[in-house]
């Protein structure tokens, strides 16, 4: 598929994506962290980063209606494989539109991360994405998630994720310790903040947050 059929297909879809989103988060205000898509800024964010430009085996949990998850595709190489876990109906069959072969779509929970991988024979993920709004999920439920994410990543793999409140700051201190990067996007309705971790035998008292934009 060349730029042109790509940009052409962005343009169909983007017209679509309010409507959708806004369903999706009337319907399941628990699930969607937001009432808006998330911004150009954020999705640049996060395809500049250097662990996706190498990455074989990526995991985004909660795409919501794409605007990440294209991102991400423009990211990976061509030879990559991109699993999306999203619970919101609306969004799944939105998703599954898409005319990318590295993307497959499952609709289920992220905290059945474990299983899915096993049933889509996926290889450790090297990168994992999450847009799930920790701070809506009880404390055990993100507890477990953090747990799983830290279980099935790739050593050296990086957890990156963007949220509107901290909370995951602490509920991911036992496993990955402190965020090795964050990056504040004031440019999204709300404004976040991306953290990334890496799955290292690093202690969290050896971890530093940095004050530098992401490099990783």
């Amino acid at each position: 598929m060349n730029s042109t059929q790509l940009s052409a297909q962005d343009s169909r879809s983007r017209s679509t994506v309010i409507p959708c989103f806004l369903r999706g988060f009337f319907e399941n205000p628990l699930q969607v962290a937001s009432f808006v898509p998330s911004s150009g800024y954020l999705q640049r964010k996060l395809s500049s980063l250097a662990c996706l430009q190498t990455a074989r085996s990526v995991v985004e949990l909660g795409p919501g209606t794409g605007e990440t998850t294209r991102a991400l595709l423009k990211a990976i190489p061509a030879e990559a494989q991109l699993l999306g876990v999203e619970v919101v109906s609306g969004f799944v069959k939105h998703l599954r539109e898409f005319a990318d072969p590295r993307l497959t779509v499952v609709e289920d929970s992220a905290l059945h991360l474990k299983q899915i991988l096993s049933q889509q024979n996926m290889p450790a993920p090297e990168v994992i994405v999450s847009g799930v709004p920790f701070s809506v999920m009880t404390p055990t439920e993100g507890r477990q998630l953090i747990q799983t994410i830290h279980e099935v990543l790739a050593p050296g793999g990086a957890f990156v994720t963007y949220q509107f409140r901290n909370n995951v700051c602490e509920l991911a201190s036992d496993c990955f310790g402190a965020p090795q990067s964050r990056a504040f996007v004031l440019w999204n309705l709300p404004p976040l903040d991306v953290y990334l971790w890496e799955k290292t035998a690093e202690t969290k008292e050896q971890k530093k947050i940095p004050a530098s934009p992401l490099k990783v």
